[in-house]
């Protein structure tokens, strides 16, 4: 059970996530719940900013063999072929992530909301209501975003998965050129790919703000 730590008039202005972490700095009154949410959430934050950059590393790696002068054809593909290992394990990361702060965030609203009933101040009590409807939209959104992310993750990893295969079997300009239609592709998956997880992000930061997806929470 999480319990919340009360700060005061201080508490209306404060998010979700900064009261879990207060209430953890206060020591014994406050339950495994919160910590493992504060946990969860910088766990979810970190793994989705590393897919993120990967995404653009594998993108930046792969154009860049385009224009790639033959001698350093060799160092270049494996650059290029090394990121896209790396983010195949991101996506595995990712969904790992992903299922287990869907399972976490609505065991902590639940809990969240009954400890609010022993809030006595009316202010506090309704300042700590809107922040958790808003924190309940954001969980519904980023769950929505993660499927969308994995759909466009799927797409583009088999894309650069085929390039790594074509290019291994004949490594040069001329077979560059000939997939130039499957890197368009691929890259164009990849932009649609960083958008998903830009949205992620967003319901991310939301959360910790205590922000709705329409506007600050009052």
């Amino acid at each position: 059970m999480m319990v919340i730590c009360r700060t005061g008039g201080a508490a209306s202005r404060l998010s979700v996530l900064a009261i879990v972490a207060l209430s953890l700095a206060g020591g014994g009154g406050c339950s495994t719940q919160g910590e493992k949410m504060v946990e969860s959430f910088a766990l979810t934050r970190k793994t989705v900013d590393e897919a993120r950059r990967q995404v653009d590393t594998t993108l930046v790696r792969l154009h860049a063999l385009r224009s790639t002068p033959v001698p350093g054809l060799k160092d270049g593909f494996r650059s290029y072929k090394e990121s896209v290992a790396k983010l195949e394990k991101e996506g595995v990361d990712a969904r790992q992530r992903a299922t287990a702060m869907r399972e976490e965030a609505d065991a902590h609203v639940k809990a969240w909301q009954k400890e609010m009933a022993e809030l006595k101040d009316p202010t506090i009590k309704a300042s700590m209501e809107s922040r958790r409807q808003a924190v309940r939209t954001n969980f519904e959104l980023l769950k929505m975003y993660a499927q969308d992310a994995r759909k466009a993750y799927g797409p583009y990893l088999a894309g650069n998965k085929d390039i790594v295969q074509a290019l291994t079997i004949d490594l040069s300009p001329a077979a560059i050129a000939s997939l130039s239609p499957s890197i368009d592709k691929v890259l164009l998956d990849g932009k649609a790919l960083q958008e998903k997880l830009a949205a992620m992000q967003l319901a991310l930061t939301n959360i910790a703000m205590g922000v709705s997806p329409i506007g600050e929470t009052k």
